[in-house]
C-alpha cells in the first residue's frame, strides 16, 4: 500500500505502527524530536519514537506521555500569543492517547508484509487535496478538519486518526512547518489503514 500512496501523492508519505513488535535496521534517535520531525525523517529512514526521545510538550500530551493540559496550554499561550483559554478549548477536541509504548514511523513495503500498518500521514498540495475530497464525498467519507492550527501533526492528524479511525486534514502549525517539513504548497492528511484503499482509489 505505501508503494501505491508513494505512487498517487509522491515521496512524502509515511507508514505508521503504534506499538508493533519489530525488529530490524531504523533510527532511534538519542536526542529528543518533535513528532512532526520524526514524520519528516521517516520519510527517508524508518524511525522508532518512544517515551525517552520524544520532546515536543504537545507531541507528548497527544501521545499520552504528559497529561496536565493545563500547564501545556499555558506553554503554547506564552509562545503563540493564543489566550490560554482558546487554547484549553482546543485541546478539548484533540485527543490524547493512551498506553503508548513505542510508535514505528517509516513502514516500508518489505515491512508491510509483516505487520499491517495502523495509519499513514502525507503531505500533499491543495489542488489534490480539492479533487481528493470531492471523490471522497461521493462514497459518504468526511474527512476531519480542525478549526485551529495546534498540534496540528501529532493531534489533529495522529492521534485524531488513530483515535477515530478516520480520515483527517490539517493545514500545519508554526512549529510543523518549521521542524516537520512541510511547505508552503503542502497541507497535510493522515487516514487510518481502513480508508488507505479508498484514498488511493479517490485521488
Amino acid at each position: 500500500m505505501i508503494e501505491q500512496l508513494k505512487t498517487k501523492f509522491g515521496p512524502k508519505c509515511t507508514a505508521i505502527s503504534v506499538n508493533p513488535e519489530l525488529s530490524g535496521t531504523f533510527y532511534h534517535p538519542s536526542n529528543p524530536l518533535k513528532f512532526c520531525e520524526a514524520v519528516n525523517y521517516s520519510f527517508h529512514k524508518p524511525v522508532k519514537i518512544t517515551n525517552k526521545n520524544l520532546g515536543c510538550p504537545g507531541a507528548r500530551r497527544s501521545l499520552g506521555f504528559d497529561n496536565d493540559d493545563s500547564v501545556l496550554a499555558r506553554f503554547i499561550s506564552g509562545n503563540n500569543k493564543i489566550s490560554v483559554q482558546f487554547i484549553e478549548n482546543a485541546l478539548d477536541e484533540i485527543p490524547k492517547l493512551r498506553n503508548i509504548d513505542n510508535v514505528f514511523l517509516g513502514i516500508d513495503e518489505d515491512m508491510e508484509k509483516k505487520i499491517q500498518p495502523d495509519l499513514y500521514i502525507i503531505y500533499v498540495q491543495p489542488g489534490m487535496v480539492t479533487n481528493l475530497i470531492h471523490n471522497l464525498a461521493k462514497i459518504g467519507i468526511k474527512p476531519y478538519i480542525p478549526p485551529f492550527s495546534l498540534l496540528s501533526v501529532c493531534g489533529n492528524i495522529f492521534s485524531h486518526c488513530y483515535k477515530n479511525n478516520s480520515v483527517s486534514l490539517s493545514f500545519g502549525c508554526p512549529e510543523s512547518r518549521k521542524y516537520g517539513g512541510i511547505e508552503k504548497n503542502e497541507v497535510v492528511l493522515g487516514f487510518s489503514f481502513e480508508y488507505a484503499m479508498n484514498i488511493v482509489n479517490s485521488a
